[in-house]
C-alpha cells in the first residue's frame, strides 16, 4: 500500500484491482521537498505526473526515478566507472522495487552544442554519411567534372612538373586520424629500410619517435624521400612514389616548397583523381561527410557554419554554412549533395529518400535499400512527432526545448528497445492542440512496444490519454512534496482534494475578462513586406497597449515574425545591439515604443555558478547586508568577500562551485558535493559571519519565499523576492544552479525581474511560450501579472499555444495554414471571439471551446 502523507488523510479512488504486482514501488521518497512519499507507478503503462510547479513532480520522476535507475545502471559497468560509484549521490528514498533501466527524454540541451543538428542527434546523418559513401558519385571540386583513378605515370608526371630546383618531400600515408600507439606501423617503416617519419605534423627520426597518447587521433606519414626536382631525377622520383603508393596503399601525399618559402601538403590517390584538370581527392568515405572530423569539416570554419565577423556570426564564405569541406559538397546522388538534402524541409527529404531507388543502377540500389530504408523510418517518427517543418541542418541550439524534445523522442522510438522505462518532461511543449493527437499517439506507441513511460505534463489532452494520472501539490516547495490523488483520470477528475482535478472537470477555470481593451487608431506598430523564413510577405499589425497573442500550429511562422523580425527592426530602431532583422519592407509605429524588453526561454546562465540569486540582482544586495554587519567590519570584509566568484571569500577547492567534477571519459562528467565546505561554496573564515543568525550560505540555500520573510525589512530585497513570487516562483532556491532550471523557470525569473524594475510605460514586451512548465492555477498567476504589465501602459506580445492564456488575451494575431513551406501566412486576426468564429483556421476550434465552457 503507499504510503499515506504526513497530516492529511489523501483520498485514493485507485481501486486494489488496478494494484498488480507489474509496478515500480516507491517508499520513503524525500529527494528535494518529497514528503516521504511511497507511490505504485504501473509498468508498460503510460502514467502522467502532475501539479503546480514546484509541487515535486520532476523531484519524484527525474530526481528520484530517473536518478536511482541510472545510478544502478552505473553499478552495471566495468570497474573503471564502478570505483566512482560511492560518490554519486543516491537519490534520498528508503527503496524503490521493480525498475526498469531507465532514460530521460528532456528539454535541457545535454550534449548538445553547436555542433549537433537535427540530423545528428536523430542520429540520421550517421546513415546519409554512408549512404554518400557507398553510392554517392563524386566530382572535382575545381572543374566539376567526374572523378577518376590516378595512374602512378600520372602523379609523377604532375610532380615532375613542378619548377626545377622545387624541394620535395615525398611520404606515404601510414595512419589517418586513428588512436592507439601504433607500434606495428613503426616498426612496418623501420623494416621498409626508412629512416623518418612524419608524426602528427613533426618530422623525426625512427628513433626518436616520442611516445604517443593512446587516446588521441593520430596521423602518421613514412618520409620516403627528400629531393629537388631536377631532369636528371626521373628515376629516383618514380621509384619513391612507387614505394610510397605500395606502402600508403594507393596514397601517396607530398610537402612541396613554394616560392615564399612555405610548404603545401597535396595528396595522391591511385584510386581518385581529375580527368580533367589531373586534381587528386582522398577515397570517399563517410568520414568525409562529418563536419565533426578534421577530414570532412571546412577548413575555415572548422565545421560550424559560420565565422565571427565584427562581433557578429557571419556564414562562412568558403562552405556557404554547409559545414564541409568543398570535395565533400561536390559528392552527389542523384544530382543533390548531401547539404541540399539536409537543407530540405523533413517532409521534402523523406519524399526525396523514397524514390531515390529509382535514380540509381541495380547494384546501387541494393548497397542503398536498406540504408535508405532506415533513414526513411527515422524521418517518419519525426514527421509524426510534429517536427515535419525542420530541416535536418538545423542547429540544436537553436531549437525550442519541446522541438528538442520531440527529436530526442522520435529517436527513442526508432531504437525499437523495450522493457525501458522512459521519463519525458512536457514533450507537449511548442504544440499547438492540433498537433496534440500525433504526439500523444508516438507517446503511446512508445509504450506499447512494451516500455513503461512516465510523463511530466500540464497539458490536459496528455492527462487524459494517461493510463495513470498522479497529482502532485497542493503547493509548491515545503508546501508540496504531497501526492493529492492518483489513479485514472475521470477517478482524478472526481476527486475533489485534487486542484487538477478541479480544472479537468471545470469546477475551476481560468477567468476570461469581462471586458477588453480596444486597440486606438493611432496606437499601431506595423511590419510590412516580412519574408523570414517560411513567411510569404505578410503584414503584421500590432496594436499596442494591449495584451497580444500571436498563435498558430508549429513552423508556421510565429518565431518568424516575432523572434527573428519584429524583436530584432525594433531594437534597431531603439539603437540597440542585436543580430540583423529577418527580410522586411517598412516598419511603422516604431517611435511609440520606448523600451524593447524580449523574454524568452534561454538559460538565465550556462554555468553552474549562475543561480536566480545572480541574476535578478539580489545576490549583490544580499552581499551588501553582509558586510554591512559589526562581524564582518571587524574582520574587515567588504561585499566581494560573500561571492562565491572571489577567491578570498569562496572555498578554494570547488572554486565557489559547492561541487567537484568528476571525469568519467565515456560517460558525462559529474559532480559530487565538495567534501571541504559540504557544498556551502564559501570556506570557514566567511561563514562565521552571520545576519539574523544566517550566514550568507544559509541564505542561498533558503527559497524565495523564506528569504523574502526574512528580508522583510529590507526594501531593496524583498522588493526583488515579490516580484518573483508574483510569477510563481517562490519555491526556488535562491543560489539554486541555473543548469538545473527549466525553460519555463528562466523566463518567468527574467520576467521577475523585469516586473521588479520600475515601469516607465510604452514598453514592449516579447514572451515566448510563457505558459512553459505552468499548471492551471500557475497560468492564472502568470495572466494577473501580464494584465499588470498592460495597465501600466506597457504592450506585452506573447507566441502561445495555450489557449487559456490566449482567450485572456484583448487581440489574436494567427498564422498557418499549417508549417514549413504551407505555412507563414497571417490567417486572421482580431479579438478572440473574433478568431474563434472563423472557419479558416483550427485555432478558432480550439479557442471557441475555452470560451464556451
Amino acid at each position: 500500500m503507499p504510503t499515506a502523507s504526513p497530516n492529511r488523510k489523501r483520498v485514493r479512488k485507485a481501486s486494489q484491482k488496478t494494484r498488480v504486482e507489474n509496478c515500480i514501488r516507491i517508499r520513503g521518497a524525500r529527494e528535494h521537498n518529497l514528503q516521504n512519499i511511497g507511490v505504485d507507478i504501473p509498468r508498460d503503462r503510460l502514467t502522467v505526473v502532475t501539479g503546480v510547479s514546484g509541487s515535486g513532480k520532476s523531484s519524484l520522476a527525474f530526481d528520484t526515478l530517473f536518478a536511482e535507475g541510472q545510478r544502478q545502471y552505473i553499478d552495471s559497468l566495468s570497474a573503471y566507472a564502478r570505483q566512482f560509484l560511492d560518490q554519486i549521490p543516491r537519490p534520498d528514498v528508503d527503496s524503490i522495487e521493480g525498475l526498469a533501466p531507465t532514460l530521460a527524454i528532456d528539454q535541457k540541451p545535454g550534449s548538445t552544442h553547436g555542433r549537433s543538428t537535427v540530423a545528428t542527434i536523430s542520429e540520421i546523418y550517421d546513415y546519409l554519411r554512408l549512404l554518400y559513401a557507398r553510392v554517392g558519385t563524386p566530382h572535382c571540386s575545381n572543374c566539376h567534372s567526374a572523378i577518376a583513378k590516378q595512374s602512378p605515370e600520372t602523379i609523377v608526371d604532375s610532380l615532375q612538373s613542378l619548377p626545377e630546383g622545387t624541394k620535395l618531400v615525398l611520404m606515404a600515408p601510414m595512419v589517418r586520424g586513428r588512436r592507439g600507439v601504433h607500434r606495428e606501423v613503426f616498426d612496418t617503416i623501420r623494416q621498409s629500410g626508412l629512416l623518418r617519419v612524419r608524426t602528427d605534423g613533426e618530422t623525426y627520426l625512427l628513433d626518436d619517435v616520442p611516445q604517443l597518447a593512446p587516446r588521441k587521433n593520430h596521423t602518421i606519414e613514412a618520409v620516403i624521400d627528400r629531393l629537388v626536382i631536377r631532369r636528371e631525377s626521373d628515376s629516383r622520383l618514380r621509384e619513391s612514389v612507387l614505394l610510397a603508393l605500395r606502402l600508403g596503399k594507393g596514397l601517396a601525399s607530398s610537402l612541396i616548397q613554394s616560392d615564399s618559402g612555405e610548404w603545401k601538403e597535396s595528396i595522391y590517390s591511385t584510386a581518385m583523381a581529375c580527368v580533367e584538370c589531373g586534381a587528386s581527392f582522398e577515397e570517399i568515405e563517410p568520414r568525409t561527410f562529418s563536419f565533426n572530423s578534421p577530414y570532412g569539416a571546412c577548413r575555415t570554419c572548422d565545421g560550424l557554419g559560420h565565422v565571427d565577423l565584427s562581433n557578429q556570426k557571419g556564414v562562412c564564405p568558403d562552405c556557404s554554412g554547409a559545414r564541409l569541406r568543398k570535395e565533400a559538397l561536390s559528392v552527389t546522388i542523384a544530382g543533390v549533395a548531401i547539404s541540399e538534402l539536409t537543407s530540405m524541409p523533413l517532409d521534402a527529404a523523406f519524399a526525396w529518400i523514397s524514390r531515390i531507388g529509382h535514380c540509381l543502377s541495380t547494384v546501387q540500389s541494393a548497397v542503398a535499400q536498406p540504408i535508405a530504408s532506415e533513414v526513411a523510418k527515422r524521418l517518419s517518427f519525426l514527421q509524426r512527432v510534429g517536427v515535419e517543418y525542420l530541416t535536418l541542418d538545423r542547429s540544436a541550439d537553436s531549437l525550442s526545448g519541446g522541438e528538442l524534445q520531440r527529436v530526442r523522442l522520435a529517436t527513442s522510438i526508432g531504437s525499437g528497445l523495450v522493457g525501458v522505462c522512459y521519463v519525458l518532461d512536457e514533450p507537449s511543449i511548442g504544440l499547438h492542440p492540433a498537433d496534440h493527437d500525433r504526439l500523444i499517439q508516438c507517446i503511446k506507441e512508445l509504450q506499447q512496444q512494451g516500455n513503461t513511460v512516465i510523463v511530466v505534463e500540464h497539458d490536459e489532452a496528455t492527462m487524459r490519454a494517461a493510463d495513470y494520472l498522479i497529482d502532485m501539490g497542493e503547493g509548491a516547495g515545503s508546501s508540496g512534496g504531497r501526492i493529492i490523488s492518483e489513479g485514472t483520470p475521470k477517478q482524478v477528475e472526481k476527486d475533489p482534494n485534487s486542484l487538477t482535478g478541479q480544472y479537468l472537470s471545470a469546477t475551476k477555470r481560468i477567468a476570461i475578462p469581462a471586458k477588453r481593451r480596444k486597440p486606438k487608431k493611432t496606437q499601431w506598430l506595423t511590419l510590412s513586406g516580412v519574408q523570414t523564413h517560411n513567411l510569404k510577405n505578410v503584414t503584421a499589425r500590432i496594436p499596442l497597449g494591449l495584451l497580444v497573442g500571436i498563435s498558430g500550429v508549429s513552423g508556421s511562422g510565429k518565431s518568424s515574425l516575432i523572434n527573428d523580425t519584429l524583436a530584432p527592426a525594433v531594437a534597431t530602431h531603439l539603437g540597440l545591439q542585436s543580430d540583423a532583422p529577418g527580410p522586411f519592407a517598412t516598419i511603422s509605429g516604431a517611435d511609440l515604443v520606448d523600451k524593447l524588453i524580449l523574454i524568452n526561454q534561454s538559460p538565465i546562465g550556462r554555468s553552474p555558478r549562475s543561480c536566480p540569486a545572480t541574476y535578478c540582482g539580489v545576490l549583490d544586495e544580499i552581499r551588501k547586508v553582509f558586510a554591512a554587519t559589526r562581524d564582518a567590519k571587524t574582520r574587515g570584509f567588504n561585499a566581494s568577500r560573500f561571492s562565491f566568484n572571489v577567491a578570498a571569500g569562496r572555498c578554494e577547492l570547488c572554486k565557489g562551485l559547492g561541487m567537484e567534477r568528476i571525469e568519467m571519459n565515456f560517460l558525462s562528467d559529474l559532480f559530487v558535493t565538495c567534501t571541504r565546505c559540504n557544498g556551502k561554496r564559501f570556506n570557514r573564515q566567511t561563514l562565521q559571519v552571520r545576519f539574523k543568525g544566517a550566514s550568507v550560505a544559509d541564505v542561498l540555500a533558503m527559497s524565495v519565499d523564506e528569504a523574502a520573510a526574512f528580508f522583510e525589512n529590507v526594501p531593496r530585497i524583498e522588493r526583488q523576492l515579490r516580484s518573483l513570487q508574483a510569477v510563481g516562483l517562490g519555491y526556488l532556491h535562491l543560489g539554486q544552479s541555473s543548469t538545473t532550471l527549466s525553460g519555463g523557470e528562466a523566463q518567468r525569473i527574467k520576467l521577475g525581474t523585469e516586473l521588479a524594475r520600475a515601469s516607465t510605460g510604452r514598453t514592449l514586451y516579447l514572451l515566448d511560450e510563457p505558459t512553459t512548465g505552468l499548471h492551471f492555477q500557475d497560468i492564472e498567476r502568470l495572466v494577473s501579472v501580464l494584465q499588470q504589465l498592460v495597465e501600466s501602459g506597457n504592450t506585452v506580445l506573447v507566441i502561445e499555444h495555450q489557449f487559456d492564456l490566449l482567450a485572456a488575451c484583448d487581440w489574436i494575431i494567427d498564422l498557418g495554414p499549417t508549417g514549413g513551406t504551407e505555412g507563414g501566412e497571417i490567417l486572421c486576426e482580431g479579438t478572440p471571439e473574433r478568431i474563434a468564429t472563423d472557419p479558416t483556421t483550427s485555432t478558432g476550434k480550439y479557442l471557441s471551446q475555452v470560451l464556451n465552457r
